[in-house]
């Protein structure tokens, strides 16, 4: 018993995470982790596995809303062509999120991907915004919105 009891109090010392569960706003920060890890990746299957099948989808270069899984997926089916890592996904900062209820989630955040186009480095700027929702034991993306950062103002010019 002696030792139940130490054990617990070095654990609760050292707060380890394992025992702490996380709450919906780190399950969805997770989903927008995995979305980015497996964009890196460039594996469709794990990118669309990450949607509810009834998700709305807006990808950065479309005209028209996707609604279904088979929609989700040719949009992001050039990228099974790519090498994995060839492109690099990173969050550009934290995401902000507003948690709705114990299973609804909304992010925002930008992130960025980083490839060679021609020889030469290039980065595209993203803004995002997901609703995340839990079904069952899973974390969903319903509805996704991802467009490009718009190029800073420049300052105007002094007046005199």
């Amino acid at each position: 018993m002696k030792h139940i009891l130490l054990l617990s109090t070095v654990l609760v010392l050292l707060g380890v995470p394992a025992l702490v569960p996380a709450g919906p706003k780190e399950d969805a920060q997770a989903v927008f982790d995995k979305f980015l890890t497996a964009f890196t990746a460039a594996n469709v299957d794990e990118v669309v596995g990450l949607f509810a099948p009834e998700a709305l989808f807006w990808g950065t270069t479309m005209r028209d809303l996707a609604t279904t899984p088979d929609a989700i997926r040719q949009y992001f089916s050039p990228m099974s062509r790519r090498k994995p890592n060839e492109s690099k996904a990173s969050a550009l900062g934290p995401a902000s999120t507003l948690v709705l209820s114990d299973n609804t989630v909304l992010v925002s955040g930008m992130w960025q991907v980083e490839r060679m186009v021609e020889d030469k480095p290039t980065v595209a700027e993203l803004r995002i915004s997901l609703t995340v929702v839990k079904r069952g034991d899973r974390w969903l993306i319903a509805q996704f919105h991802n467009s490009r950062r718009p190029e800073p103002t420049p300052a105007p010019p002094p007046t005199r």
